[in-house]
């Protein structure tokens, strides 16, 4: 793939060193908007470091008494060492599951007795640069990346792979390593779970770059840069057409007080899937959608092929695109 790269003015070198300290302590929108136009390729390079640098946090005591429960597997994959833990009956199909930005395996902690109980053994896994897994970076192709890596070390152990669950982002780069992109081979799962997905990763790129205070060739030569690292255009990961192509049995799920991703998002991928059904639920928001009991019946409910969910309206009151999806 070829793309052009935008035209970056290059300044004196000691105005740029001057920025860089001054940014350092400053970290003000105001700051790198200066340092846009002083020091533009140093501005690249921290936008783009501060685009994929998770946040991590101190894990729970409950999430650390689950992982203590399974199995623990490191994996090696392209993108660094995955830590991953497994539950219940080593001969039974899996399940695996893909966390949000920012986020960890265990946050399905919900989850594991409900799917074990249910017949099927259970992965969760930290994506490259959370939680226990190495790095200190991670772009959607890493999730996707990181989502191959695990679905092939359980193939090669022959372990038969009957679904996935994923939450936010982890929806992204399951997604992702369905469809498959560059060199990557498409990955095959019967059955998707996917709570609160975001549908595109170019719009929350521009709200980064408004939030960030760059200017749009600021934003546009980081997207440049993360396409020529992987070699595959952005394009390909918005997510309705990255999942219009799949022949996967999908369940989207979404609140629809949900401030992080907006449910309008989970709307359009189901909309966009071509055998998706969707549950609309209320009063969870983003994250405590991860621990209700009548999500969790429904995910099992699907992945089991026990109840017949709806599919989407062809019609809704939201928008299939009123915003970005934070990557959260």
């Amino acid at each position: 793939m070829t793309l052009a790269l935008p035209q970056l003015t290059p300044f004196n070198s000691t105005i740029v060193r001057h920025i860089k300290q001054s940014l350092i302590g400053l970290g003000t929108r105001a700051g790198m908007r200066i340092a846009a136009q002083v020091a533009p390729h140093w501005t690249v390079r921290q936008a783009s470091r501060m685009f994929i640098t998770p946040p991590r946090f101190t894990q729970p005591a409950a999430e650390r008494a689950l992982l203590n429960a399974g199995t623990r597997h490191d994996i090696p994959a392209s993108v660094g060492n995955i830590a991953a833990w497994q539950f219940g009956d080593i001969n039974a199909p899996a399940i695996i599951a893909s966390h949000g930005w920012g986020g960890r395996g265990a946050q399905f902690r919900a989850f594991v007795p409900a799917l074990t109980e249910a017949g099927w053994q259970v992965w969760l896994f930290d994506h490259v640069g959370h939680g226990q897994s190495e790095g200190s970076e991670a772009a959607l192709m890493d999730f996707a990346l990181g989502m191959a890596g695990v679905h092939a070390h359980l193939l090669a152990r022959g372990i038969t792979v009957q679904g996935a669950i994923s939450h936010s982002l982890g929806g992204a780069g399951v997604a992702a390593a369905m469809r498959g992109f560059g060199s990557t081979k498409a990955i095959e799962i019967p059955r998707v779970v996917m709570i609160a997905p975001p549908s595109s990763l170019m719009r929350y790129s521009r709200i980064f770059a408004r939030h960030l205070g760059i200017p749009e060739r600021i934003r546009a030569a980081m997207q440049w840069r993360f396409e020529q690292r992987y070699g595959v255009s952005w394009n390909d990961f918005e997510m309705p057409q990255a999942v219009a192509h799949l022949n996967a049995k999908a369940l989207v799920v979404h609140d629809q007080g949900d401030h992080d991703v907006p449910v309008s998002a989970g709307f359009a991928v189901a909309r966009a899937w071509p055998d998706a059904r969707f549950v609309r639920t209320s009063g969870l928001g983003h994250r405590r959608i991860l621990k209700d009991a009548s999500v969790i019946a429904d995910c099992v409910d699907f992945l089991g092929d026990r109840v017949n969910f709806a599919r989407p309206a062809v019609i809704d009151e939201w928008q299939d695109f009123p915003g970005p999806a934070p990557l959260f």
